[in-house]
């Protein structure tokens, strides 16, 4: 850790939780759709991705967006997102390095692209406003990555500048408008390096 590393700033779904792409293809699987295909209905289609960029930033309701996205997989939208993320569990090595930092005085905040928190609330049971300092939801705030804007929000929460700041995404495409305020960042695609990485960054052993 540099002198300047006095925030530790993390993605939810894939950090905080299990592999949130895996939970994904899981769906897949169980509903005959395929591994891939929910991924390619948000990262290859217009539809699907500018309904993403709308739940995500708020403008678009949860249930309206559970609707498209049915009719784009061509299932029941019928507890759509919960089904999907059923596979979804809380990363117990992450949560109790967050616990870590913050005992050696390290301020944290959780910063989110929400799938909306209407019906289905994906952060039910996390305990996140007592596990972290700070929480930043996408559609709360009406920014989402990667908007250099909601990153500044972040670390205006916790008390920081974006310099002082180590943040952590298991999204590659998120993580260089952080780079370019100045924040150190971890891909984090497995948890044993990416937990090592931010430990070194913040001198956490």
């Amino acid at each position: 850790m540099t002198a300047s590393h006095r925030g530790l700033i993390v993605d939810f779904g894939g950090v905080v939780t299990t592999d949130f792409y895996a939970a994904l293809r899981a769906f897949g699987v169980r509903e005959g759709l395929g591994a891939n295909a929910v991924e390619h209905i948000l990262r290859d289609t217009d539809e699907g991705r500018s309904a993403l960029a709308g739940v995500e930033d708020g403008s678009l309701p949860q249930r309206e967006y559970e609707r498209i996205l049915a009719r784009l997989l061509g299932v029941d939208s019928t507890g759509l997102l919960g089904r999907m993320l059923a596979d979804l569990e809380p990363c117990p090595p992450v949560l109790d390095l967050i616990g870590r930092a913050r005992a050696a005085g390290i301020a944290t905040a959780v910063l989110s692209n929400s799938w909306g928190t209407g019906e289905y609330d994906p952060y039910d049971g996390y305990d996140l406003e007592e596990r972290f300092d700070a929480v930043v939801i996408s559609d709360q705030v009406g920014l989402r990555k990667p908007d250099p804007q909601i990153y500044l929000l972040a670390a205006e929460k916790i008390g920081t500048d974006a310099r002082e700041c180590v943040f952590v995404d298991d999204t590659a495409h998120n993580l260089p408008p952080a780079e370019k305020l100045g924040m150190a960042t971890v891909h984090f695609s497995d948890v044993s390096t990416g937990i090592a990485k931010i430990e070194k960054l913040l001198r956490l052993g």
